[in-house]
This record gives structure tokens, C-alpha cells and sequence, in this order.
């Protein structure tokens, strides 16, 4: 059983919890099927703002489940950020308050991103009805659930790499990340303004800070692509193909891999390699595939 904020309020104000026990409160907040519910739920009361408060690891846990997308990776941006290790609990309010504002940039990033580039994507010879809803012309105007998570998780993981300061860190946290993975990520350090993480500077912090960000973005963008080519080369033994260029009518812009319609083509390019010798053709290593998590679902 779920409960909306509003039926819970609804309780709250007849005063039906007032005379159960904590634990009881508690399994309330866990079945609630969003944070904003809880966040309300919370603040009806005195009571109610103490039960969270002192059962957020157990209310978190619970919620987050159906709430967050790609949390795994939610956690590592706010390890990144400060905040406890990914697998630790979460066991501050503070916590879980970052958690969801992060959440609420991504998805803010999503709506303009559908608005300026999914709207506009297209599949050039390839045949849209095979990915999408046969109703649709195309691709349709919004992210599929698959295309949604792949952009999430994305996000996540490049907003990460801005806030590690550490060059050592980065290095490590980028070899560590499948080909795959890797050509994602150069998509989404490819956003344009407006869409990009850590673009919330507030007044006081000023345009040299913007600034700062700005070319932080532009450099890590660069080094994601060499180290992308250099591990295409060191798989491969030769260079990546321009598939940006190449398929450049697959797409919109500088966005590609990251279409559903396009996820045959990726495969190639990530365990495709051409012949040296006549006659060429395409040798297929479908290993180099199926040995990269299945960072889809």
C-alpha cells in the first residue's frame, strides 16, 4: 500500500498519529512514492519533522528505491560532493536533501534537453519503427526510458569528474569506465549551456567563478575524448572512426550514441576492427561488448 502526501496530511490533521508508535510512523514515510511527499509529510508537524528526522536511513532507503534513477551513481556524485561513501548510509537529513536537489538538476537538464535536441533528432536510413512506437515519424519528442537512464547516469558520472579536483583521482576514475561508457560520457560534456552540471552559480560567487567552471568543463571534455581515442587505439591497434561525422545524419548535433536506433551501430564501433591485410572487412570482438556492465538497466 502507497499513501499520497495529501492523505497523509489528511491523517496528520485528525490526529490518528499522534497516538502511534514511532516505528509505526516511520513504516508511513517508507510507503510514500516521492520525496516531495515525504518533505510535506514532514513538515505538517513537530512530531512528524522529528520521525524523519531520526529515521532517515530507513525512510531514504526505502523511498529511494522507486524514486531515484541510477542511485548508484547519485551516491558516488555525492561522495564526490562530500558526502558519505557510496555504499554507506545515508544517515542525515542533509543528505538526502543534496540527493534530491542533484536529482532535480538532472531532470531540469532532461527538459531542456528534450526541448533543444531530442525534438530535432533524426535516423537518417535507419528504420525508426523498429526502436519506437510505430505511431510516431522518427524518434519522438522526449528520451525512452532506456535513452532517459543512459543520459542520467551519464550526468551523474561527468557532474563527478568535475568535482574531483584530484587529477590522480580523475585518472583513476576514468580508467575504470568501459569504451562504451566512455563515448556517453564525450556526449554529455558536450551539452550546451543551460544544460551542463555545476552551472548553479549563485550572485555572490560571480562571473570569475563561472568562468573558472566553465573552463574546467571545456578541459575535462577535451581530456574524456583523447583518453576515449587513446583506449580505442589500445584495443584496437588503430584510430577511432569520426563516427560523429560519419553518421552525422543518424542524429542531431554532436549527440549520437546515446538513441536507442543508434545502439547496433555503437556495438560495431566498440568491437568492430578492420583488417590490416586485403581483403578487408570487419573483424567483430563481441566480448568487448558483453564485458562492459549492463550500465542500460
Amino acid at each position: 500500500m502507497t499513501l499520497s502526501a495529501a492523505q497523509s496530511t489528511r491523517l496528520t490533521n485528525a490526529g490518528l498519529f499522534s497516538p502511534f508508535p514511532v516505528e509505526l510512523q516511520t513504516v508511513v514515510f517508507c510507503h510514500l512514492t516521492s520525496f516531495q511527499d515525504v518533505f510535506s509529510f514532514a513538515s505538517t508537524c513537530h512530531q512528524l519533522q522529528d520521525v524523519w528526522l531520526q529515521g532517515v536511513t530507513t525512510i531514504y532507503r526505502h523511498v529511494s528505491k522507486v524514486t531515484i534513477t541510477c542511485e548508484p551513481y547519485a551516491r558516488i556524485l555525492l561522495a564526490d560532493q562530500g558526502g558519505p561513501a557510496p555504499k554507506a548510509a545515508i544517515r542525515s537529513a542533509s543528505n538526502a536533501y543534496q540527493m534530491i536537489r542533484s536529482q532535480s538538476m538532472v531532470y531540469k537538464a532532461i527538459t531542456q534537453f528534450e526541448s533543444d535536441i531530442v525534438s530535432k533528432v533524426r535516423t537518417g536510413g535507419l528504420r525508426a519503427e523498429e526502436y519506437y512506437e510505430p505511431a510516431i515519424d522518427g524518434h519522438p519528442p522526449y528520451l525512452t526510458p532506456t535513452e532517459r537512464r543512459r543520459f542520467i547516469r551519464s550526468y551523474y558520472q561527468l557532474w563527478g569528474l568535475l568535482e574531483l579536483d584530484n587529477l590522480q583521482q580523475r585518472q583513476s576514475r576514468l580508467h575504470s569506465v568501459s569504451l562504451k561508457q566512455l563515448l556517453f560520457l564525450c556526449e554529455m560534456s558536450w551539452l550546451p549551456n543551460g544544460m551542463r552540471p555545476g552551472e548553479d552559480v549563485d550572485s555572490e560567487s560571480g562571473a570569475a567563478i563561472y568562468q573558472q567552471r566553465v573552463q574546467a568543463r571545456q578541459a575535462l571534455s577535451k581530456w574524456i575524448l583523447e583518453h576515449t581515442e587513446s583506449m580505442y587505439r589500445r584495443i584496437h591497434g588503430q584510430d577511432m572512426p569520426l563516427i560523429w561525422v560519419i553518421a552525422m545524419h543518424e542524429g542531431y548535433g554532436d549527440f549520437l550514441v546515446m538513441w536507442d536506433h543508434w545502439q547496433n551501430s555503437l556495438k560495431e564501433v566498440v568491437c568492430g576492427r578492420r583488417t590490416r591485410e586485403p581483403p578487408y572487412k570487419m573483424e567483430m570482438h563481441w566480448e568487448l561488448w558483453e564485458d562492459s556492465p549492463n550500465e542500460d538497466g
